[in-house]
């Protein structure tokens, strides 16, 4: 997966970046969320009680509020004139998939009750679909390197 990155991003173009993007976006939120299930099912061997509903919706709106600020502050940096636009690029999606990632994390602690891992990862799969979505939005055209520029 590292290898298609970098032959998006050697591209040149922004769907090349595009590419790079949703690929470095799935890779960062699988590697927050892999270690989530065998962690969840570790406290799962400790028999924790049923959580009353109130908690498992007060960990649901955790999840969204949670993934609102993280999509919001990759939204920032992709937006940073300051960053070429791969690195903004990747950088946002990076950080971008913190926001299904913490859902869903929360849904592996609730692995002992069926309500809450329905409801966390149905909403970790919306938070993942949100930001697979506004990563096209967010990559900006390649900036042609001075070197480039004095080539032609």
């Amino acid at each position: 997966m590292l290898q298609s990155i970098s032959r998006d991003l050697q591209t040149g173009t922004r769907d090349g970046l595009i590419r790079a993007s949703r690929r470095a976006y799935t890779l960062a939120f699988l590697a927050l969320a892999i270690p989530g299930l065998p962690l969840g099912g570790l406290y799962l061997l400790t028999r924790p009680e049923r959580l009353p509903l109130g908690a498992v919706l007060g960990l649901g709106g955790m999840g969204i509020a949670f993934a609102g600020a993280a999509l919001w502050l990759a939204g920032r940096v992709a937006r940073d004139p300051a960053l070429p636009s791969s690195r903004a690029a990747l950088t946002a999606a990076m950080q971008a998939a913190s926001a299904p990632g913490i859902t869903f994390l929360l849904g592996c602690a609730l692995l002992h009750d069926l309500r809450g891992v329905i409801l966390l990862w149905v909403l970790a799969l919306c938070a993942y679909l949100v930001g697979y979505g506004q990563l096209a939005g967010w990559v900006r055209e390649p900036q042609v390197h001075k070197a480039a520029e004095r080539l032609t």
